[in-house]
Order: structure tokens, then C-alpha cells, then sequence
């Protein structure tokens, strides 16, 4: 039976992970663009609108304090996308760190989408490939930019621009509108379907865990494509760790640098030690069998590059200097983090997992309300998913705690919410004063041609007044 694919793309209030709520999805079917659903999203009551996130989609800040809370929508828009075997995103670890967080935060396991045999792939590197091995069907364009004071042309693999290259004459599509960027990714893909058709054909198995495993398992030389170069890695697995992790060698990196010198052996030991976390240039110890990029094995594509194996004696001798020293090097480590939207690891507890069931098969908010929840995490949750739904029958208690929270939350400036660099939000979630921020910044910056599409009124519009006002109240 053919496999079905489907695109989809969600919108957020903020880029910081843990703190991306969406407030828009679309999801469409490769072959049937009008099959097209969008959905608006409530973000929740304890978050305030990000200035830049509505600026940037020119939709007005106050649509996402209306309407239906994701706790509400979220299973029609998981029946969308399971009735598919393969879904598309365009930078698709984006959209995952949404999907995995939107399950935390209504109680479900942020994990469970890798259930039942569906391939999550990733439509910008799998396009920009494909331009490298069919030039003339597909092309990734280019810009200028200034690096430490000197110009140089970099690729660009923003979807807009990306999409322009190869549709210069449509107008149609309102960029970082979730039904926008779907049918733009949507029309990309197509041209490969049907001008790639052996490329095509094999779009699961770059993505696949189990296909990877096989690669992996044989040793076969495995392609590591670095989209933003466009630049083509033939790796050599050399040491499985653990199921998902794998130590490769980098062949042209190995190569390059001399192959297996004194210094090389020396940082091995060093980094087993503990004494750092360098390892040489050219090997590399990762989650391969399970990462959001693409894996290829050499033989699928007439590929070019040039490559040559190490020496059977070196091999041997790199796989013994990692099981002697890097074997039970702890990778992911534990860590201790302050809030519960960075703690989804292990999450939900096997204590809790019933008791989520009996919450969401529960028919009124009142009788939700009485579930008994023994993890922490589940208990505010589960609060938090009642006091975006039905505030009224939370307890004082539990609805001050909020209440509280939100306060504290909402006029913070520490050096995590405080706006710096790339991070126009902070690093977490969004304050009144890093919003206000961000309103001056955007009405410095829509004099610019760029935002000329823009209308920052329709945007933004009484959002000044109304945080300032929230402010005074707040103190």
C-alpha cells in the first residue's frame, strides 16, 4: 500500500524551547492541497502574548488570548496527523519540540508520536540535497552577509526564499502564516516527487530509526549532509554504545588531519578522564539512530565526493581506545532544572499514568478535578490545563497558587527573561517588560522596506497600553 504523506507547520508565541506555545497549525496532504485544515490556539492564560511572533505574521496579539485552548483541539489536530504515515515540516525539529511540548503540557506523553511506524522527516535539508544531486530540477539560493567585516555568499534555506527560487512569479502566499508556509512546503516537495522519483522513493528510510539501525549495524560508510554548507560527510561507524548512540569516524576529516597521530590517542584518554570534552576533530559520538537529521547510506546516490577507509589496523585500534575509555562515559547526563516546561524528561511517571487516563476520559471539569495525581509535575499540569478550561472549580489554594505564579512571571527581568543577541523574548517565557521591548523594537524596525507588508497596528495595536496597564495593576 502507498504511503501517505502530509505537511504541517504551527505557529508560536516564542522561539525559546519549553516556552514555544502555538497559537496556529495547518496540516494539508501532499497530494491534495486543498485538503488544507487550520486551526487557532488559545495560548494559555499564564502566558502573554510575544509582540514579534504576531508582528512577524501580521495577525493581531489579541486573536491569541480567543478562542479554543489547545487542550481542547489538540486531539482532532494529533487525528489529522496520525492518519498519515509520513509527516513533513519544513525545519522539522522545530515543530517537533512544539509537538513534543504541546503533549507535556495537556498531560500526554511527549514522546508517543513515534509510535506506530510514522516517519517524521524534514523538508529543508531533504530539498537542499536534493539541489545538490539535481541541480537543475531544484535550487537553494543565495545571499550576502557581513562576517567580522568582510562579505561572503552564503546559502539560504529560509522557506520563503527558497520557495521564490523555484515559484518567482506567484505572490499568493502570506510568509509565517501557518497555511502559507504548508502550501509553500507542500509545492517544494511535489517538484521532487515528480521530478525525483528515485530520490523520492527513498525519503523514509533518511529518516527512519530502523532504516539507521540497518546502516548502522553493517558499518556501511553513512552520509552526514550539513545543510547550511551543503556540505556532504562520509561517516564511518566504528562502536555502538548503547542502542541509540553510535561512535563515527568523519572520513574526510580523518583523512585531512593525518589520520590516527599520538595527539588523537591522547584526547580520547583525556576525554574518558573527564579532563575534557573535545574529542579529535573527526570523531564523533552521538544519538544517530534517532536524530531530526538526515541519514543516508553512500551506496544510495551517485554522490560528489571521494572517499577512502582507514586502514583496518587504525580502525581497530580506534574501536578499542573508545571501548577502554569512552564506553560508559555518561552523555546525558541529569540535570536539575528550575521549571516544570524543562521537565519532560521521564514524563508521565508509570505512578501517574491511570490516573491521566481517568483526567482525560472524565467528562465535566468538576469530576477532572478530583483526579489524584502522586507526581508533582502531573499535579500542576493538570491544574494549569483547569485553569485555561474551567478556573472556577480549582480550589483557593491551587487557583492563588497560579494566580501568584503569574504575577511572578509576568513582571520578572531577571537575565533569563531579559532580552539579549538572538533572543528577542529572553530565554524563557515572555514578560511585560521583554514585550515592551519588543514593541519598540518593532516600531523601529517598520519604516524598513522589508516589513513593508506589515501593518503593525493591526498587529500590535492597544498592546502597549494594555501591558502598561497590567503592569501597574500587577505591582
Amino acid at each position: 500500500m502507498e504511503e501517505k504523506d502530509c505537511v504541517y507547520d504551527w505557529e508560536t508565541n516564542g522561539l525559546n524551547k519549553g516556552w514555544k506555545y502555538p497559537h496556529e497549525i495547518a496540516i494539508a496532504d501532499l497530494d491534495d492541497e486543498e485538503s488544507l485544515k487550520r486551526y487557532d490556539i488559545k495560548i494559555p492564560d499564564y502566558e502573554l502574548p510575544g509582540p514579534m511572533a504576531f508582528y512577524n505574521t501580521n495577525t493581531s496579539w489579541k486573536k491569541a488570548r480567543e478562542g479554543e485552548t489547545l487542550y481542547n483541539i489538540l486531539p482532532n489536530i494529533l487525528s489529522d496527523m496520525y492518519d498519515y504515515d509520513v509527516i513533513w515540516a519544513w525545519n522539522h525539529s522545530y515543530d517537533l519540540d512544539v509537538l513534543e511540548q504541546s503533549l507535556f503540557n495537556n498531560g500526554l506523553n511527549p514522546w508517543s508520536y513515534r509510535n506506530e511506524g510514522r516517519v517524521f522527516c524534514d523538508a529543508l535539508p531533504f530539498i537542499s540535497l536534493a539541489s545538490v544531486i539535481y541541480p537543475d530540477i531544484i535550487k537553494i539560493p543565495t545571499k550576502e552577509r557581513i562576517k567580522k567585516d568582510k562579505k561572503e555568499i552564503v546559502f539560504s534555506h529560509v522557506l520563503e526564499n527558497v520557495y521564490k527560487e523555484s515559484f518567482p512569479n506567484d505572490t499568493s502566499l502570506i510568509w509565517h502564516q501557518a497555511d502559507s508556509d504548508v502550501k509553500a512546503t507542500v509545492r517544494l516537495l511535489n517538484v521532487i516527487k515528480e521530478n525525483c522519483p528515485d530520490f523520492w522513493n527513498l525519503r523514509t528510510r533518511m529518516f527512519s530509526e530502523f532504516a539507521r539501525q540497518d546502516i548502522f549495524s553493517k558499518e556501511a560508510v553513512w552520509i552526514r549532509y550539513r545543510y547550511n554548507e551543503k556540505e556532504i560527510n562520509p561517516m564511518l561507524p566504528v562502536y555502538q554504545r548503547d542502542k541509540k548512540t553510535w561512535f563515527s569516524i568523519d572520513l574526510l576529516k580523518y583523512h585531512n588531519e593525518g589520520g590516527l597521530i599520538e595527539k588523537n590517542r591522547n584526547q580520547i584518554k583525556k576525554v574518558g578522564k573527564g579532563e575534557t570534552k573535545t574529542l579529535p576533530n573527526w570523531l564523533h559520538g552521538k544519538a544517530y539512530t534517532t536524530m531530526k537529521q538526515i541519514v543516508l547510506d553512500a551506496s544510495w546516490f551517485d554522490l560528489p565526493i571521494n572517499f577512502s577507509l582507514p586502514p583496518k589496523n587504525e580502525i581497530d585500534e580506534i574501536k578499542l581506545l573508545i571501548e577502554d575509555n569512552l564506553s560508559n562515559l555518561t552523555i546525558w547526563p541529569e540535570k536539575d532544572e528550575e521549571y516544570l516546561e524543562q521537565q519532560m524528561f521521564g514524563f508521565p511517571s508509570y505512578k501517574d499514568k491511570d490516573a491521566w487516563v481517568n483526567f482525560h476520559k472524565a467528562e465535566t471539569w468538576d469530576k477532572k478535578v478530583q483526579t489524584k495525581f502522586k507526581d508533582k509535575r502531573s499535579k500542576r499540569i493538570a491544574q494549569r490545563i483547569i485553569f485555561d478550561n474551567a478556573p472556577e472549580v480549582l480550589d483557593d489554594l491551587a487557583y492563588g497558587n497560579i494566580i501568584n505564579e503569574i504575577k511572578k512571571r509576568w513582571i520578572s527581568i531577571g537575565p533569563k527573561q531579559r532580552p539579549y543577541g538572538k533572543h528577542i523574548s529572553g530565554e524563557s517565557w515572555v514578560t511585560i517588560p521583554t514585550a515592551l521591548e519588543n514593541i519598540r523594537q518593532c516600531e523601529q524596525e517598520d519604516h524598513l522596506e522589508k516589513n513593508s507588508h506589515k501593518d503593525i497596528g493591526k498587529s500590535l495595536g492597544g498592546y502597549k497600553e494594555f501591558l502598561l496597564k497590567l503592569y501597574d495593576d500587577l505591582k
